[in-house]
């Protein structure tokens, strides 16, 4: 395996990146992490004070790609910038400063956060990458290195055998989301150029898909940096840190903070859910 540098330590937190709640793929290995991404494995790690990623696969391109999927562009100093007044927000972004959001499949978002309802960090990821152990593609000598199923193998694989694996009540949504996807009642790439309201609309066809998965599918699977997603560890900084009225359920304090927050919602949020949890 060749490994090529990616950037400076500082830049990115590959713990609370890679392995925080927005990803479910990434194992813990040595100094960093390896994954799957698309139809090959990485290696992501620290040395020296450096990132570097190995690869059988690696190219000046495919640096290109990684750097763009860990959105490594994106200047975290505008939030640091923007927010310095904001006590408890810069509290976020100094101590886990380096936290980014990836830009991940949009197919493999929308499973993983159906099945992320009423669930954990550990219980998805395990839920998830059986899946794939079960009906992904071997593509590297890892144990995890297996490519996410698309619907169609999803779809023969069905729903009595997604319950076997403990996806519980999620299943018949999962099949459903399957279905949709396959017969082009979504389509997934049209999300990129829709407005929320669009999007929000479309994926809340699919069974057991309400606001909040939606939001969730649309920061992780849509690179959109205006959603505001609102679970218990958001609710709880958004009540007991920034004021916002108790009163109010998930769904409407999703769209006051989106109102509020405008294109920083979506690293608001992931600073406030990972700042939260931890």
């Amino acid at each position: 395996m060749n490994e090529l540098y990616l950037c400076e330590s500082k830049q990115i937190d590959l713990k609370s990146t890679l392995d925080g709640g927005q990803a479910f793929r990434w194992h813990q290995h040595g100094n960093g992490f390896r994954g799957i991404i698309g139809q090959f494995s990485y290696y992501i790690f620290i040395k020296n004070k450096k990132i570097y990623i190995s690869s059988d696969n690696l190219s000046k391109e495919k640096i290109v790609f990684i750097k763009n999927y860990l959105d490594l562009q994106y200047d975290l100093n505008l939030l640091k910038r923007n927010f310095k007044n904001n006590l408890y927000l810069s509290s976020l972004f100094k101590k886990y400063f380096g936290l980014r959001i990836l830009k991940q499949d949009p197919w493999e978002t929308v499973v993983c956060f159906i099945t992320s309802s009423v669930s954990n960090i550990s219980k998805i990821k395990k839920n998830i990458n059986d899946l794939c152990l079960n009906i992904g593609d071997k593509v590297g000598s890892g144990y995890y290195d297996y490519t996410f199923p698309v619907p169609e193998k999803i779809i023969n694989f069905g729903e009595e055998n997604l319950r076997k694996l403990g996806f519980g009540f999620r299943s018949p949504y999962i099949i459903d989301a399957s279905k949709k996807v396959i017969n082009k009642d979504i389509i997934l790439e049209n999300l990129f150029n829709y407005s929320y309201e669009k999007s929000l609309s479309e994926l809340t066809k699919i069974k057991g898909v309400g606001r909040k998965v939606a939001d969730c599918i649309m920061t992780y699977g849509f690179q959109r940096e205006d959603v505001f997603a609102v679970d218990r560890w958001v609710r709880r900084g958004l009540v007991n840190n920034l004021g916002y009225n108790s009163k109010h359920n998930n769904d409407k304090l999703s769209i006051v903070a989106r109102n509020n927050f405008g294109s920083f919602s979506s690293y608001i949020q992931q600073y406030i859910f990972y700042g939260e949890k931890t």
